[in-house]
């Protein structure tokens, strides 16, 4: 992705070219028969102090793109260029291509970026307790001593639980709560960058708004950069400064949130806009049917592989792949036909209520 309009040097993260296949095996000898391209070719960048909100359907690659930036999944293409404190320090970091890394520098640059799992039964050990947890990164960096338990202590109570808490086990608290216990341990190391894999799906609505503000405050106070990962349009506005719009394995927009919300680029992003729910008496608003199914990402469509189920698909979406560009100043769009079409945002889609 060609970038003119800004210094390489503001990006704490920029991917390029980012793609993770998956083999299809069969037969007796179970040989490669095909793959899976839960990835393909992926663009985007984090600043320092900021969020990245990607979304898209189930099954899109949100998830595997995550995983696969922090290698927790080895990619089949691309770069990653982090600037990494640990390797360098704090007013002049160091950046590297974290898939050129070898296994005990991947590990030292891990310090720098962590991860909040979706699921937050199933990513905290039921054998461990809420010390052990939190402990886990400074035993595996050799960072604990004489101090760590009050740490401990001051990361449970700045995540708004209770430093009794530090000898119960994870079947002792809510989900809420177990959440918030994932979100300490992330903070563990002093990280610079969170990936959060949809960290409030599993959550009730309330409980949701919690925890974004728990958030929004933490990045405040730590000067944390988020990638954060969720399918639910609302929950992406309202954390994050930007949006990365995937469909099937490719980032199809990628703008400021407002940006996106009141002006998307994309036939996708806007048939999205549709179901973003807006609970203003006495106003509908207009649902714009995709008609189809999600694209196979082990068999795509040629083209443009949303030409399926787009409504403004002409000839040339089913032959020619379209060009993921800058069609406004830090506004991207993977469309053919993005300077002309009129597309409606969420507010757009609205109408008063007839009597």
């Amino acid at each position: 992705m060609a970038d003119t309009q800004h210094k390489q040097e503001e990006y704490l993260l920029e991917v390029k070219g980012l793609k993770k296949y998956f083999p299809i095996t069969g037969g007796m000898m179970q040989r490669t028969v095909g793959y899976v391209k839960a990835v393909d070719d992926l663009n985007f960048y984090v600043r320092e102090g900021e969020t990245l909100g990607m979304v898209g359907e189930s099954g899109c690659g949100k998830t595997t793109a995550g995983r696969t930036v922090l290698r927790l999944y080895e990619p089949t293409g691309g770069s990653v260029r982090f600037n990494s404190r640990v390797l360098g320090s704090n007013d002049n970091p160091t950046q590297v291509d974290l898939f050129d890394l070898d296994g005990q520098t991947l590990k030292q640059v891990r310090q720098d970026i962590s991860m909040i799992f979706q699921d937050p039964i199933n990513s905290l050990n039921p054998r461990m307790t809420v010390y052990d947890i939190i402990t886990e990164p400074l035993v595996i960096h050799n960072k604990t001593g004489p101090g760590t338990e009050d740490f401990v202590v001051s990361l449970l109570e700045r995540v708004g639980l209770r430093g009794e808490h530090i000898r119960r086990y994870p079947h002792e608290f809510s989900g809420g709560q177990r959440q918030r216990i994932g979100i300490a341990r992330s903070l563990a190391l002093n990280p610079q960058l969170i990936i959060c894999d949809e960290p409030v799906s599993a959550l009730d609505v309330s409980v949701q708004a919690q925890t974004l503000n728990l958030l929004k405050d933490l990045q405040n106070d730590f000067n944390l950069s988020y990638i954060f990962i969720a399918h639910d349009l609302s929950v992406v506005q309202h954390i994050s400064d930007r949006v990365a719009v995937m469909y099937v394995g490719k980032i199809v927009e990628m703008a400021d949130s407002e940006e996106l919300y009141l002006s998307p680029q994309h036939p996708y992003t806007e048939a999205l806009m549709s179901s973003v729910p807006r609970p203003e008496p006495g106003r509908v608003k207009e649902r714009i049917i995709m008609e189809g199914d999600v694209a196979d990402p082990s068999n795509p469509p040629s083209g443009c592989y949303f030409h399926p189920r787009c409504r403004y698909a002409e000839e040339r979406c089913e032959k020619e792949e379209p060009l993921f560009r800058e069609i406004k100043p830090d506004h991207w769009s993977a469309c053919h036909f993005a300077e002309e079409l009129e597309l409606r945002g969420v507010l757009d889609l609205e109408r008063e209520v007839e009597a």
